[in-house]
């Protein structure tokens, strides 16, 4: 109802009055428990006929004993021989979303980065942001920006991927039009691996190491 979203504004604006100066960082989420696992979707190719398989669970962090968790599983470029020719012309993917929950955004006005804790496995990802602005035109779609997610392999890291990094795509190809990313209505967050470029032979397991993702201030 509109009236909702009137109040959420108001709130907002309130919020800024009282803190006009945000901290430093924002912790957005964790993958310590149970609970926060279950924030998160998995997905693959494999809806569509692919043979991908991925997997989100518990891990420990080596460097503190903290507890973490992985993102991890199996890429495979091969096609069902049922579905091939018809609902997908190539596989090789699989990602991590958080949950969507009707009329909620996650908020990050007042920072211009996102800082991901992870530990790579020589893998190139791509981290994905979903926003509400409908810039594409498309009735019940959303904005995808995506930004190249890279971290050393078997090393604990801090990658900090500012928002104007993140470029508009739809159905995987960049928008050409000049725009700009709302921070206010961020439907989803996610992670992705695909074969295809310079990974297009690279199927075969991987597995990324997931502490926290936060928001954060790269110009500060």
């Amino acid at each position: 109802m509109a009236w909702k979203g009137l109040l959420k504004q108001t709130q907002r604006y309130l919020d800024k009055v009282q803190n006009p100066y945000p901290a430093a960082e924002r912790v957005l989420y964790q993958f310590a428990s149970a609970e926060d696992l279950g924030k998160w979707k998995v997905f693959t190719d494999e809806e569509f006929g692919g043979q991908s398989i991925a997997e989100l669970s518990s891990s420990s962090n080596t460097r503190d004993r903290t507890a973490t968790a992985e993102f991890r599983g199996e890429i495979s470029v091969n096609i069902d021989e049922e579905t091939e020719g018809k609902r997908m012309q190539r596989s090789g993917f699989a990602g991590i979303r958080t949950q969507e929950m009707e009329g909620q955004y996650m908020d990050v006005e007042g920072y211009d980065a996102l800082a991901f804790c992870v530990r790579g496995d020589g893998r190139k990802y791509i981290a994905n942001l979903r926003t509400a602005n409908w810039i594409v035109g498309e009735d019940n779609s959303y904005d995808v920006w995506q930004a190249f997610l890279f971290a050393r392999k078997g090393a604990w890291q801090e990658v900090v991927l500012p928002l104007d990094r993140f470029l508009l795509t739809h159905k995987g190809r960049l928008v050409e039009t000049r725009s700009e990313m709302n921070p206010h209505r961020i439907v989803s967050l996610g992670i992705s691996l695909a074969a295809g470029g310079s990974d297009a032979k690279k199927g075969g397991p991987f597995c990324l190491g997931l502490d926290c993702i936060k928001a954060t201030r790269a110009g500060s």
